[in-house]
């Protein structure tokens, strides 16, 4: 999971009520600029933003559709979806975390990525070894896998592409895997 108080999917729903609490706002200029950010929606499309401000149909649903829309999701069910695969995927990685950061790696530069999309992208141009760690991912090089008490030469890494988080070949992670378990188990 992540280190902040609560989740994502938990943020969004609040930035949805306080768009929400703003549309419905005494301040003309604040409720304006919230109604513009409804107009974005395909049912909202026809009215004006003082429309939108002055309507009793406006509930968290739509807020919350605003918010995913913001985000490049046609619902708010896809983008909640998005969101709780995302932290499955983290909670899935969760027990790897101390694995993949040993006090033995501290000091080795470690090139980080909030995005896997972006880190996976960086490792095609640049090489390394791409690990999760927490809600981020981490480009290594070599020297950092031998502190792991790995080869960095083992054929295995060619096999999962250089990936821990989306290896190519399952089998091949799950070796490296349990060598990694055996040498922090020591």
């Amino acid at each position: 999971m992540t280190d902040f108080p609560h989740s994502a999917l938990e943020e969004y729903k609040t930035q949805a009520s306080i768009l929400l609490k703003h549309l419905r706002s005494d301040d003309t200029q604040l409720a304006l600029n919230a109604a513009l950010r409804f107009q974005e929606l395909p049912q909202w499309l026809t009215l004006s933003a003082i429309e939108i401000v002055k309507s009793d149909h406006v509930k968290l649903k739509h807020a919350l559709s605003v918010i995913a829309h913001e985000h490049d999701f046609d619902s708010w069910a896809d983008f909640k979806h998005h969101l709780e695969r995302k932290e499955k995927l983290a909670e899935r990685y969760s027990t790897y975390f101390t694995l993949h950061y040993q006090p033995q790696c501290t000091g080795f530069f470690l090139e980080w990525h909030a995005d896997y999309e972006l880190a996976s992208s960086e490792l095609g141009r640049t090489g390394g070894y791409l690990f999760p760690y927490k809600n981020q991912y981490f480009i290594c090089q070599a020297e950092y896998i031998e502190a792991l008490g790995l080869d960095p030469d083992d054929a295995d890494w060619e096999r999962i592409g250089y990936n821990w988080v989306q290896p190519a070949d399952k089998e091949a992670w799950q070796r490296l895997d349990s060598k990694l378990r055996t040498f922090s188990a020591q």
